[in-house]
């Protein structure tokens, strides 16, 4: 005889609770996204615009591949992105050449550190809900 718990049974409900956890654990991973796609985070207009139709989520992952050693991604704020200049003073700076980066809630910014790259198209602003 199977026990119950209100007229379900204890295997059913060990069954749910399994299936929630494989749910959250799945939602909590996030989703991983190259920056660029095939181009990369590289020296092409199209990365500006990379990010359009993309629905990013906090704890999705941007990962920005680049093999040439005086691209560098800087993390910054708005005025920063906007005048494509970090002043030497940016929130954070990524140098791998394969950076992983967890999206956090809100607006992030990212630009190239070499000067003048920014404004050729190496900066990118991911909008997260």
């Amino acid at each position: 005889m199977t026990s119950t718990i209100f007229g379900v049974s204890k295997n059913a409900i060990v069954a749910i609770g399994l299936l929630y956890i494989l749910i959250i654990c799945e939602n909590a991973q996030g989703t991983e996204y190259i920056v660029g796609g095939k181009i990369g985070w590289d020296l092409d207009p199209s990365v500006f615009r990379w990010p359009d139709g993309k629905s990013f989520k906090a704890g999705d992952v941007l990962i920005f591949n680049y093999s040439n050693p005086f691209y560098k991604v800087e993390q910054v704020n708005k005025a920063q992105f906007d005048s494509c200049y970090s002043n030497f003073n940016p929130i954070k700076t990524y140098s791998s050449g394969h950076d992983r980066v967890v999206v956090e809630k809100g607006t992030t910014y990212f630009i190239c550190a070499v000067p003048d790259y920014c404004g050729y198209g190496m900066r990118i602003a991911i909008n997260a809900a």
